[in-house]
């Protein structure tokens, strides 16, 4: 990575760097190479183990699974079975994704502005929505967890299963807030774009509406309509990178906390059903947040697309003072190429990550509900 990085990306990036997430190296690091092999390593060290981990879990005669019934035990396994596909997603594309990694960042790097020393407020302020996501999830997380331990008492089994799970869960949310962070640095260079072509509309309504401009106003719009051109490109080339970096693990870790909501949910109203006291289903909440997050993220970034093409129509092409052609040819042309040049924000092409997601995955996970609901009566021991 080359560049300055500001000191809330540095301390971020770093913690990455410690759970396997980001195998390159930072600028100020000595020795890059040596740097870059020693994360590769460590990355395929916490794959290894995790796995191992995992493997054992499953296979132990000790109480990691709930063995009081079948349906409890299938639950658990699901849960580590789902949290061992999202490990392996995450560490392998890790290891496998370094180039398009590599060049997200330079592009980051390219289009940033030159700007002198910046206060921690000021960068706490521009990531304030990464930072809300981060640390309200940490942050709910224990909360819930000192206050359903001060209730419910600890079983072996809770200590065995939680012990080895929840290292896996907050694995699976750090990578999902490592999604938000780059979404929001993407999301940051579109407002940046829509912002300056918002200017340019300006220019050109003052101009038109008054009179009033200077030689060649009209060459000057062309120039910086140009260079907004290609600061679009240096962004659409930065969201393929993000898309390329991550795809299997945007999948895998958001089909494991929406596995993790079904079966919580089934099993909640299991331990109703069979009216055991079970306060555990409300480890959810946090994983009911997860998603939203980065749908909200990805959400941020494709309503600017539009906002860049209107901010872009709204440039005066034909007035007293400047009347040019090849102005309206070239804002058509920009106007094509964010068309046929989206920000789509996808799962492998599979689905968009939009606010219509959220409903697909409540609607599932009701529907699923309702056959879990039926069948119940089944589960008693009479049927078993």
């Amino acid at each position: 990575m080359s560049g300055r990085l500001c000191r809330v990306l540095q301390f971020h990036l770093r913690l990455y760097q410690w759970l396997g997430f980001h195998g390159l190296p930072l600028p100020g690091d000595g020795n890059p190479c040596g740097m870059r092999k020693r994360l590769m390593a460590w990355s395929l060290l916490l794959l290894i183990s995790l796995s191992a981990l995992i493997a054992a879990c499953l296979t132990s005669g000790e109480e990691f699974l709930f063995l009081d019934d079948m349906f409890g035990r299938v639950n658990d396994a699901l849960k580590y079975v789902f949290a061992e596909l999202a490990i392996l997603a995450i560490y392998l594309e890790t290891l496998s994704s370094q180039r398009h990694l590599a060049n997200f960042w330079w592009l980051h790097s390219k289009l940033s502005r030159k700007v002198g020393v910046v206060s921690l407020r000021s960068e706490v302020q521009q990531f304030r929505r990464y930072l809300l996501t981060l640390y309200g999830m940490m942050l709910s997380e224990l909360v819930i967890y000192l206050g359903l331990w001060q209730v419910q008492p600890l079983s072996h089994h809770m200590l065995l299963f939680w012990s080895t799970y929840e290292p896996l869960v907050w694995l699976t949310y750090m990578r999902n807030v490592q999604f938000v962070l780059h979404l929001e640095l993407l999301r940051q260079q579109l407002a940046n774009l829509e912002r300056e072509l918002g200017l340019l509309a300006e220019y050109s309504r003052f101009a038109s509406e008054t009179g009033r401009s200077f030689p060649n106003f009209e060459v000057f719009l062309r120039r910086r309509l140009l260079q907004k051109q290609r600061l679009y490109c240096d962004i659409y080339d930065m969201f393929k990178c993000f898309q390329s970096a991550f795809k299997f693990s945007i999948l895998a870790v958001l089909l494991t906390i929406n596995i993790r909501i079904a079966v919580d949910c089934y099993f909640m109203y299991y331990s109703i059903y069979k009216n055991v006291p079970n306060l555990n289903s409300y480890l959810i909440v946090p994983a009911l947040l997860e998603i939203p997050a980065f749908i909200y993220a990805s959400q941020s970034c494709m309503v600017i697309l539009p906002r860049i093409a209107h901010q872009l129509h709204n440039i005066v092409t034909d007035s007293a003072c400047c009347s040019c052609p090849d102005l309206s040819l070239q804002i058509q042309n920009f106007s094509l190429q964010l068309l046929h040049q989206p920000v789509r924000i996808d799962c492998l092409g599979l689905t968009t990550l939009d606010c219509g997601l959220l409903t697909r995955i409540a609607c599932s996970v009701g529907t699923y509900m309702i056959y879990t609901i039926q069948f119940m009566p089944k589960f008693s021991p009479q049927y078993i």
